[in-house]
């Protein structure tokens, strides 16, 4: 027998490890509400954020509005559109699919649809990004019906109807398109028999119990969400957010709301903390089947295939580990007016999952970033907000004076076309769609739909003769045609 002032001193240490444990977490949580509410306070956040330990909420909150105009609170219910966090989802599917044996990751993208003008591609190429395929939401109203919703079906006819080439022969480069998984979806529908919103409402989100998870078309669908977040966008002009529609340059999210399989998977924090528990089992594909999703991509010349240097895998960005979060795995999704973030750190069991109905407010990488550190109790950094400008107003005569066709010496193939379309000035580079650009003086003007600048520029007539064209730290010189 052990004498018993051992036995008095291991529950002692015992005491003292759950009390130390307890104020530990007690810390993170304060530095979390910290982080997220200064954020809000500051008008640069605004969502729902859910942090989980053991597959538990440590920390679970909502800020902000569901509509900033009828100022309908969000809470932890409210459902948001996932943008490209649906990727994931998609993935799953097709590999349930191979899991039973229906599709093999080498099938030709020809054998399910044998009109499409590209040869070579895989359904393994689709799920890394490395097929070559034009991304659809560049196309114009010239290439798809602009006049009524697009689903994924209209997507495949305008694939074969416009035969945009091959970036690059399938395999031997990554470029990021969303076409890659529109195409994903409709094999689903292919092998399944089903309906792509039947087929995983049947055999993901119902055997999860993600209630408030769904492929939703809020401009098409005849039973809208009571509790569901609009996205906004910051409108310079009014110096206010405003719902996304009412911004023109965004009107293809009209036109290709009915697309899903790339984004249109709508979900609450609640629900995707249940597939993410779901991740740690075998509910829905077996342990090695999923380890597949993990694995970087080999391009052809045996470079990893990646984005921005971080290999990807199915739907999933594969961070490099560090010593102390471990393995990493992440996905965002962006799309105007709406901005989300998951991140596992499966070796530890811990989870991020952010989603926001703002877009372009905060850098949501830094933000991600952030609440690692908090979450593994390093110093960390409040990011700062972008900052909202306000434009100034020009008289009819001085945003006349910018309207025109810039070419550029340096780069002979763009055009930048500047026009004042009911009172708004928009930028439109050859072959893509217009954007709106603001005022911030009578030759200075700024994006918000993308981080880009441009100056007018003047002769000593006083008359606009070029512009300097900013973005990503480089310039150009246009001349006036």
């Amino acid at each position: 027998m052990k004498p018993s002032f051992i036995k008095g001193v291991t529950l002692l240490s015992l005491i003292f490890l759950a009390v130390a444990s307890i104020t530990v977490e007690a810390q993170t949580v304060k530095q979390l509400d910290s982080l997220y509410t200064t954020l809000n306070q500051q008008g640069s956040f605004n969502g729902c954020v859910l942090i989980a330990e053991d597959g538990k909420p440590i920390y679970e909150k909502a800020f902000g509005y569901t509509n900033f105009d009828t100022k309908q609170p969000l809470t932890t219910q409210t459902e948001f559109e996932l943008a490209s966090v649906s990727k994931q989802f998609t993935a799953m599917a097709i590999m349930q699919l191979h899991q039973k044996g229906k599709l093999s990751y080498d099938d030709s993208l020809n054998k399910y649809f044998p009109q499409l003008p590209y040869h070579g591609i895989t359904i393994n190429n689709l799920l890394h990004h490395t097929s070559g395929l034009f991304e659809f939401l560049g196309y114009t109203t010239d290439q798809v019906n602009a006049k009524r919703i697009n689903y994924n079906k209209d997507i495949l006819d305008a694939l074969v109807k416009n035969n945009t080439p091959l970036n690059f022969p399938a395999g031997s480069n990554f470029s990021y398109s969303n076409t890659n998984y529109v195409l994903l979806a409709l094999i689903v529908e292919k092998v399944s028999g089903m309906p792509f919103a039947d087929y995983m409402t049947k055999n993901i989100f119902k055997p999860l119990g993600m209630d408030h998870t769904r492929i939703y078309s809020r401009r098409s669908d005849t039973k809208p969400l009571k509790d569901y977040a609009l996205g906004h966008l910051f409108d310079p002009s009014k110096n206010r957010f405003v719902i996304n529609d009412s911004i023109s340059a965004n009107k293809y999210e009209y036109y290709f709301d009915g697309v899903a399989g790339p984004y249109g998977i709508s979900s609450n924090v609640e629900d995707m903390l249940k597939w993410d528990n779901a991740l740690y089992t075998e509910k829905l594909v077996s342990k090695a089947e999923q380890d597949l999703a993990y694995i970087p991509s080999k391009l052809t010349d045996g470079k990893i295939a990646a984005l921005s240097g971080i290999p990807y895998g199915f739907g999933w960005l594969l961070l490099p580990d560090n010593d102390y979060a471990g393995k990493r795995l992440m996905h965002t999704g962006g799309y105007p007016g709406y901005e989300t973030v998951i991140t596992r750190y499966p070796e530890k069991h811990k989870t991020v999952i952010m989603l926001t109905n703002i877009w372009n407010a905060v850098n949501l990488y830094q933000l991600n970033g952030a609440t690692e550190q908090i979450l593994f109790n390093k110093p960390f950094t409040i990011p700062a907000s972008k900052p909202f400008k306000k434009s100034v107003a020009l008289s009819p005569a001085q945003a006349k004076a910018v309207e025109g066709v810039y070419s550029f010496p340096a780069v002979p193939q763009i055009k930048i076309t500047i026009s004042n379309q009911a009172g708004q000035t928009h930028a439109q580079v050859a072959g893509q769609k217009s954007l709106e650009i603001y005022p911030e003086s009578e030759l200075d003007f700024f994006y918000t739909a993308v981080i880009a600048k441009i100056r007018f520029i003047k002769d000593d007539k006083g008359v606009v003769t070029g512009m300097l064209f900013s973005q990503n730290g480089q310039e150009i010189n246009g001349v006036k045609d």
